[in-house]
């Protein structure tokens, strides 16, 4: 069994235990004059210290040193492997704060300190990068599995073939058996997990924008088609590794159905409209894009860090696109399921936001009637203190601990249906077979 909670994260923080890896930097390839430019606009807008200090005031001390530390200790990571997040930061601590006292969405919690919290459960999981210390299910230690599958499985050429595009080079195609390449692969694959980990929910803010825009739909004086939009996306992106998956996790192809190309712009207009993976990882690869050398004599495999953390980003929450308009039986994009044999990568990210329940707050508001004051209180409470993680044979258990049986009952249901929606063997979005395990179980308890 491996236990995931706050107190957990907090010591291996203090004792130096979890630390971001920096393997592969980018400061070489990042050109210092477009950096500039984007910082002198980004300092007429609201500044990180100011920002904090307005954030503070709207949650109070408890939550906000738990968010503050964690997004200290994200920023710092930034420097070294997304340079221009702090540009998008203010931005993202904003609306996450919105998404917490928000009233279009049910269950509207925090990401500022569930994202760092979702690192930390795949730093767990992969041993920090040390296969002695990785997550082991019987005969299976699973950094190891990722790695061979990164490697040698059949389902992955089309991560060999676009790494070795990008790098100009052959060698992970001749060269699979060298163990110095293993011990590289281990590497670039465990840093590009942290990082999507810590980005993955960077895309919220402009899901919230796509929401509003929803909701106000049916007064819009705006008549502009959105397609125009997602040619632009396609023919700007249509080379990355995030738009693999939307050919069958294959690279695009010239033989495709001549009414596919109708198709495509359909889910790509969905993926922009109702998920927050497909705009973070657009997000993501854009603000790297605008500060990056281009072109570049040498390519470092820091940028197929960025490629790989994209896609990372974008699938973790592809599953509404999976299954389409279709609530119950075989979905209607199935190409897009995730397997660890053909995605390790999204399928670490898309567990370790499952598994991260705990310390995750919600608002609560109640009318203050005191005989000097008439008002509102509210308080920040996370009802989730920590996730186990447990298997039996072919079985996965998942175990969430409640404050209290309310709590406890009340997330029964929701966690079935997530159950289903993730885990179902048939037709869940995220296939588990390949390492094992055939069946989840999510339990709820209370502590």
């Amino acid at each position: 069994m491996i236990e995931f909670n706050f107190d957990d994260y907090k010591k291996m923080l203090v004792r130096g235990e979890f630390n971001f890896p920096k393997y592969f930097l980018p400061s070489d390839l990042i050109d210092k004059n477009k950096y500039h430019s984007l910082n002198i606009g980004y300092k007429e807008r609201l500044p990180i210290s100011g920002l904090f200090e307005e954030i503070r005031m709207r949650t109070g001390d408890d939550y906000f040193m738990k968010m503050y530390s964690s997004q200290c200790s994200a920023l710092n990571f930034s420097e070294s492997c997304f340079p221009a997040y702090r540009f998008l930061l203010s931005d993202v601590i904003v609306d996450d704060w919105l998404a917490i006292v928000d009233v279009h969405k049910r269950f509207c919690r925090d990401h500022a300190l569930h994202q760092p919290l979702t690192s930390y459960i795949v730093f767990k999981l992969l041993g920090g990068g040390n296969s002695d210390k990785a997550l082991k299910m019987r005969d299976l230690n699973l950094l190891d599995y990722c790695v061979d599958c990164v490697l040698k499985s059949p389902e992955t050429e089309y991560l060999r073939n676009y790494a070795e595009n990008v790098l100009r080079c052959t060698y992970l195609s001749n060269h699979k058996d060298n163990q110095v390449l293993r011990e590289v692969i281990k590497s670039v694959f465990f840093q590009t997990a942290m990082m999507a980990a810590v980005f993955h929910d960077i895309g919220y803010p402009w899901q919230y924008i796509m929401r509003l825009n929803k909701s106000l739909k049916s007064s819009d004086f705006n008549l502009n088609d959105p397609f125009p939009n997602v040619k632009h996306l396609e023919h700007s992106f249509k080379n990355r590794l995030i738009m693999y998956p939307f050919y069958g996790y294959k690279s695009p192809t010239n033989d495709c159905p001549c009414i596919w190309h109708g198709k495509l712009d359909q889910l790509l207009s969905d993926s922009l409209s109702k998920t927050h993976g497909f705009p973070g990882a657009l997000a993501f690869l854009y603000l790297n894009d605008i500060v990056r050398k281009y072109p570049a004599k040498e390519v470092a495999l820091w940028q197929i860090c960025v490629e790989w953390a994209a896609l990372g980003i974008m699938m973790h929450d592809m599953g509404g696109i999976y299954r389409g308009e279709r609530t119950s039986g075989r979905p209607e994009n199935e190409f897009l399921r995730l397997s660890f044999d053909k995605d390790p990568l999204s399928c670490i990210v898309t567990l370790a936001d499952v598994l991260e329940e705990f310390e995750r707050p919600s608002v609560s508001f109640s009318n203050c009637n005191l005989a000097q004051s008439h008002g509102v209180v509210f308080q920040y409470g996370a009802s989730c203190t920590s996730t186990e993680l447990s298997f039996n044979e072919d079985v996965m258990y998942i175990t969430y601990r409640y404050s209290n049986d309310d709590e406890r009952i009340k997330n029964m249901q929701f966690k079935h249906q997530e159950n289903e929606e993730y885990f179902d063997p048939r037709y869940g979005y995220v296939d588990l077979s390949s390492i094992g395990i055939h069946k989840v179980e999510m339990i709820c308890k209370k502590m």
